[in-house]
């Protein structure tokens, strides 16, 4: 998915623009084939764990497929009931495509207001206040 949906679409709305790719803490996310993938794709520019930016594991009100995604795509997909795991993949994967590149624009943009919510928040969590 990171190699054919997510790097693609990232390559395609920023080009050459410098921006940050973030992992959560999944351990899946920080396997040591991802993390050279990464390292070739967008040095010292993606953050996670035993990244070239390490990331505080279960960070939620940071991470945006915490914030965002995994509700978003909960509420899409299920929806109706897949039968295999092979059409729930599809029906995730085509529910990412469908959204729409002002949606992620307004979630990337977030970061630094939640960035500075935290600080206000001494590194607690804070998404209950807003």
């Amino acid at each position: 998915m990171l190699q054919e949906f997510a790097m693609p679409h990232i390559q395609e709305q920023f080009g050459e623009e410098e921006c940050f790719f973030q992992q959560d803490g999944t351990p899946p996310h920080f396997h040591r084939d991802v993390r050279a993938y990464l390292d070739a794709s967008m040095p010292v520019r993606w953050i996670g764990q035993r990244g070239s930016v390490e990331f505080p594991a279960r960070s939620p009100d940071l991470t945006p497929m915490d914030f965002f995604l995994w509700g978003f795509l909960k509420d899409k997909v299920h929806s109706t009931k897949r039968a295999t795991i092979d059409e729930l993949r599809v029906a995730i994967e085509e529910q990412c495509a469908l959204i729409p590149d002002e949606m992620v624009f307004d979630v990337c943009t977030s970061i630094s207001s939640r960035y500075e919510m935290c600080l206000e928040q001494n590194g607690f969590q804070f998404e209950h206040l807003k």
